[in-house]
């Protein structure tokens, strides 16, 4: 059971108590109290609560325990104390209110707890497609799953495409000097300075720390070391602003290219570009 379930079974229980005390209130501002029926409700409530909150098994055995305190009773002021002497309906009323209730909230339990799961799950799967949260790129799932979609389109339509692997070569050093958010914020101009020299239709991802890739639609060999040329240009020197301050960061960037060629997946066209990367100087 996750943090997010304890908290929605303690407000189901508080608005149960709450519910308790106010029909106490009730009760006992009142001149006809039928104080077995006031035992009985509050006995059912908290019937409902250990169903809730242990399970469907827990509340039916305590329902049992309940009824048979119950019965006993009726019993007794029959045989012995010959008090009742009518049938009445709120009898078998109360007999199988505790099963009922406690079925009735260990489902709803059962079923919230059901609901919360597929929820997590969804947002899981979710999160394998959501971009990156520094850089606004796809995430690794996200930016192999479109590499992958371009080869099919590739081999489909026989057309080709290029992708650029960017390595930041000191992105510990970065890290070290100017610590995790001074280097989140270098990762933003950066991500921000690739998209000023790229198209909108390329696809853009942050693969790990230090690494960034981009799927080049429609684009040839040639026309990739273009693109590469550019972003070295727009990347050798950068301006972030840092505690209100604006500093000017020269960056190490090696970047590698590679086309697509029939037959190749996405493992080898990226580990083509990484090792074209070794020779960027």
């Amino acid at each position: 059971m996750n943090r997010n379930l304890l908290k929605d079974n303690l407000i189901f229980s508080l608005l149960l108590i709450f519910w308790l005390l106010t029909l106490i209130v009730i009760f006992s501002t009142s001149y006809n109290v039928n104080f077995i029926n006031y035992l009985l409700f509050s006995a059912l409530i908290l019937n409902m609560l250990i169903s809730y909150n242990l399970g469907i098994t827990s509340g039916l055995i305590a329902s049992l325990f309940i009824i048979f305190i119950y019965g006993s009773y009726l019993l007794y002021s029959i045989i012995v104390l010959n008090t009742i002497t009518e049938f009445k309906w709120e009898y078998v009323f109360w007999l199988i209110s505790f099963p009922i209730g406690a079925f009735l909230a260990g489902s709803l339990e059962r079923e919230y707890g059901f609901l919360k799961e597929k929820i997590k799950e969804f947002e899981e799967r979710e999160k394998l497609v959501l971009l990156d949260d520094v850089t606004g790129f796809y995430n690794p799932f996200g930016f192999f799953q479109r590499l992958e979609e371009e080869i099919k389109r590739a081999q489909r339509y026989k057309e080709t495409f290029s992708i650029l692997y960017i390595n930041i070569v000191d992105w510990k050093e970065l890290k070290n000097i100017y610590g995790e958010d001074g280097y989140k914020s270098i990762l933003k101009v950066i991500a921000n300075e690739i998209l000023k020299n790229t198209r909108t239709t390329d696809i853009k991802g942050r693969i790990e720390d230090g690494v960034l890739g981009i799927i080049l639609p429609d684009t040839d060999i040639n026309s990739a070391k273009i693109v590469k040329e550019k972003l070295h240009r727009a990347l050798d020197k950068i301006i972030v602003e840092m505690g209100g301050k604006r500093r000017v960061i020269s960056l190490k960037i090696k970047i590698g290219e590679a086309e697509f060629q029939e037959g190749e997946d996405t493992l080898i066209i990226w580990e083509r570009a990484k090792d074209s990367s070794k020779y960027d100087v």
